[in-house]
C-alpha cells in the first residue's frame, strides 16, 4: 500500500466515524452516566472495529462478493440486534419519563462498566456503517503483495483512530453531562427511536436481498 492509498484510506475512515450513526448515538447516551461508561463504550466500538478488521483480513470481502446472500444475511442479523436494543433503549427512556421516575439519580441511572463496554461492542458489530465498509470498500485498499506487518499496521492505524475520536467524544459529551442527565430519558427515547429505524431499514434490505 503506497502513501497515496493510507492517506486516503485513512481519510475515508474518519469521514464513517464522523458521521451520525448508532455508534455516536450510543456514546452521546452512554457517556453523560460517567467518564469510565463513555470510555468503555468507546473501548467497546473499538473492539468491535477490530472484529470486522479481523473478518475482513480473512477474507470476508472475497466471501461476500461470490456469495451475495451472506450480506443480506448478515443485515438481517444486524438489524434484529438494532432493533431490539433500539426497543430496549425506548422502553427504558419512556419508563424512566414517568412522574415517579423522573428524578436526575433515576434518569442519570447505573451503567455497569461491564455494561457500558457490551453496549459499544453490540452497537459496532450491528452497525450498518461498518458492514458496508469492512464488507465492501476496506478490501480495495489492500494490494495483493501486502507484507503481514504492514497489513497488521494499517488495521492498528484504524483502531487507534477508532478509539482517539470516540475517546475524545466522548469526553466531550460528558462536559455536557448535567444538562444531559436531566435529559437522559429522551436522549433513551430519542437513541431508541434511532435505532429501531436504522434496524429497520437493515433488515427490510437484508429480507428483500435473501428472497430476490
Amino acid at each position: 500500500m503506497s502513501m497515496a492509498s493510507l492517506l486516503t484510506l485513512i481519510g475515508v475512515w474518519l469521514v464513517l466515524l464522523v458521521t451520525p450513526g448508532p455508534d455516536v448515538v450510543q456514546v452521546i447516551r452512554t457517556a453523560p452516566r460517567s467518564r469510565r461508561a463513555g470510555l468503555l463504550c468507546a473501548a467497546g466500538i473499538a473492539t468491535g472495529t477490530g472484529v470486522w478488521l479481523a473478518a475482513s483480513l480473512a477474507g470476508l470481502s472475497a466471501l461476500i462478493a461470490a456469495r451475495p446472500e451472506l450480506l443480506s444475511g448478515l443485515q438481517v442479523i444486524s438489524g434484529g440486534v438494532l432493533i431490539y436494543m433500539g426497543l430496549s433503549s425506548l422502553r427504558g427512556g419512556l419508563r424512566t419519563s414517568q412522574p415517579e421516575a423522573a428524578q436526575p439519580e433515576r434518569v442519570q441511572g447505573v451503567l455497569t462498566a461491564g455494561k457500558a463496554y457490551r453496549l459499544g461492542l453490540m452497537t459496532n458489530l450491528s452497525n450498518p456503517k461498518a458492514l458496508v465498509f469492512f464488507g465492501a470498500v476496506f478490501a480495495q485498499f489492500l494490494s495483493p503483495g501486502m507484507s503481514a506487518l504492514w497489513t497488521v499496521a494499517v488495521g492498528l492505524i484504524l483502531l487507534a483512530i477508532s478509539f482517539a475520536w470516540f475517546g475524545g467524544f466522548s469526553l466531550v459529551v460528558r462536559t455536557a453531562a448535567r444538562w444531559l442527565a436531566r435529559h437522559g430519558n429522551w436522549l433513551d427515547i430519542v437513541a431508541g427511536i434511532i435505532f429501531t429505524i436504522f434496524g429497520l431499514v437493515m433488515l427490510v434490505e437484508g429480507v428483500m436481498g435473501l428472497v430476490n
